[in-house]
């Protein structure tokens, strides 16, 4: 794959360093959600990227290791909070890496529920609404990977979430 951001004289190591992205040096971004939380503060999570800007924003975080096939991002997500139930045109990874959550996928008036905890994972495809939620008292972290170098933002199931993102991104 061409690394476009690559210079001729550019040595290994500089570009290993352009390729490493440490947690001290992500921004704990609680504001990428911000029009969620508008509408219930139980939505309220933070995320850091590492690769690409994910479905969540415009793709221009000038940290974020620029993407090439997918994105890479840490979520943390409160007791009692949780994500609204969305859906993207690509598969998604969790990956919990502290804490304990609940998995839940919608499709066609079915709904399913798993609970995981520290190294558990689940890989959500294309076709279902999904949201996680966090019933502990402790908050959950996991890792969440987008099958897409630029995916684009979520399908929320909620027509006011809808329609927030949708001021969100035009205001």
């Amino acid at each position: 794959m061409p690394d476009t951001a690559a210079t001729k004289d550019e040595t290994l190591e500089e570009k290993m360093r352009r390729h490493t992205a440490t947690f001290a040096s992500r921004r704990e971004d609680w504001d990428v959600f911000g029009f969620e939380t508008k509408q219930d503060k139980k939505y309220a999570r933070a995320q850091r990227r590492y690769v690409g800007a994910s479905g969540s924003v415009a793709h221009t975080d000038a940290k974020a290791i620029p993407a090439h096939a997918h994105t890479l991002s840490i979520m943390m997500v409160p007791p009692g909070h949780e994500q609204p139930m969305h859906g993207h045109e690509t598969e998604e990874i969790f990956f919990v890496l502290e804490g304990e959550c609940t998995v839940v996928w919608q499709k066609d008036g079915e709904r399913a529920e798993v609970k995981l905890g520290k190294w558990d994972m689940i890989l959500s495809p294309p076709t279902a609404d999904h949201c996680i939620i966090n019933h502990s008292d402790q908050p959950c972290w996991f890792q969440v990977m987008l099958g897409k170098a630029k995916p684009n933002r979520p399908n929320y199931t909620d027509p006011e979430l809808r329609r927030l993102q949708a001021e969100a991104v035009t205001g």
